[in-house]
């Protein structure tokens, strides 16, 4: 990994002063913002201009210290920032993230460093419109989960700028574009919008047992009844639920968190009415098993569809037969085609 030696920012008189503010040498008069030791404003032309250690200091944090210095001031300038989009996490579901409010620019009321809250000191605190943010500079440690367990539970909102695949000092003009603007180093490591979604989520959602049968994993009861044995619905627990739109998560001790019931999947759909839910959702699950049906494929369970000949015409059957009971015929009167699961 590149240590990074040079700074940007350092402070002067207990100010920030940018290098490009500063005077050549000692004559600068500014100290590390990390240890306090002098520095010494190197200002030649070959190299870009930074802030040295005038004695070789050892310093780990004095380049991090420095962009926080340089952020802050950035921010304060500015008064500005595109903030990233906010997704709705499952974490313990193979559910794609949901979008919910897109990136946007706001409006900065003020920020301040290292302001400590509870037993936690972000790097910079941004203030707008009557609320605030952390903002974390990643440059050599991200943040530790014990961190973000604090900010989860302080419920405080942090964005994460990740500088550590930079392999040269930054510059001022580099940083403004990463904070102020759309940049994908920049992402939230927690927002409390995002989590109030994830709880509405968990709290439409119902608990289901997974069941072992044989070398089989079985969730009885499936609210869309994926599968039927003998009229019963159920779902397989690793072809079935692990890719369903309505698990919420894995849970755990055996069990699911299952949104089907109520046919949520999406954050639009607690704008709908639950009848229009459910019919958006039983019309996709019935195109989903014509689809099945016409590939030759049991709509039940996946397995290949065998045709048979009865007095009443043609009958399709699962392959699985008996273990799967899936039957269909087209009706000759009507061209409909009848299953029966």
């Amino acid at each position: 990994m590149v240590k990074h030696t040079n700074l940007i920012y350092a402070l002067k008189d207990g100010e920030i002063t940018s290098i490009c503010d500063a005077p050549s040498g000692l004559k600068c008069g500014c100290i590390c913002p990390a240890c306090g030791a002098k520095l010494v404003a190197r200002k030649g032309q070959k190299r870009m201009h930074h802030f040295a250690h005038h004695a070789d200091e050892n310093c780990e944090y004095g380049y991090e210290s420095s962009l926080h210095l340089a952020a802050k001031d950035i921010l304060s300038s500015s008064q500005k920032m595109i903030i990233p989009p906010v997704c709705v996490h499952f974490p313990k579901s193979a559910k794609k993230d949901e979008l919910v409010n897109e990136e946007i620019e706001i409006e900065l009321d003020h920020v301040e460093l290292e302001k400590r809250f509870d037993d936690v000191i972000p790097d910079i605190v941004a203030y707008a419109g009557g609320k605030f943010f952390f903002i974390e500079i990643f440059v050599t440690h991200p943040i530790s989960e014990e961190k973000l367990t604090k900010l989860k539970e302080l419920d405080i909102s942090t964005i994460e700028i990740d500088l550590s695949g930079i392999e040269r000092s930054i510059s001022a003009e580099e940083l403004s574009e990463i904070l102020l603007k759309s940049d994908p180093r920049k992402a939230w490591r927690y927002n409390s919008v995002a989590n109030r979604w994830y709880q509405r989520f968990i709290s439409v959602s119902d608990k289901k047992t997974i069941t072992s049968r044989g070398f089989a994993l079985h969730v009885d009861g499936c609210p869309i009844a994926i599968r039927k044995w003998n009229g019963k619905p159920y779902a397989n627990y690793i072809d079935d639920c692990c890719a369903c739109k309505y698990c919420v998560s894995y849970g755990s001790s055996g069990e699911i968190l299952c949104s089907g019931k109520k046919r949520i999947s999406a954050v639009a759909d607690f704008s709908l009415p639950e009848s229009i839910r459910i019919s958006n959702s039983n019309a996709q699950i019935s195109e989903k098993e014509t689809k099945s049906f016409a590939n030759g494929r049991c709509p039940n369970c996946g397995w290949q569809l065998v045709k048979k000949h009865s007095s009443s015409g043609e009958i399709w059957k699962c392959s699985r037969f008996p273990h799967c009971r899936f039957t269909a015929f087209v009706d000759p009167r009507t061209g409909e085609v009848k299953m029966k699961a």
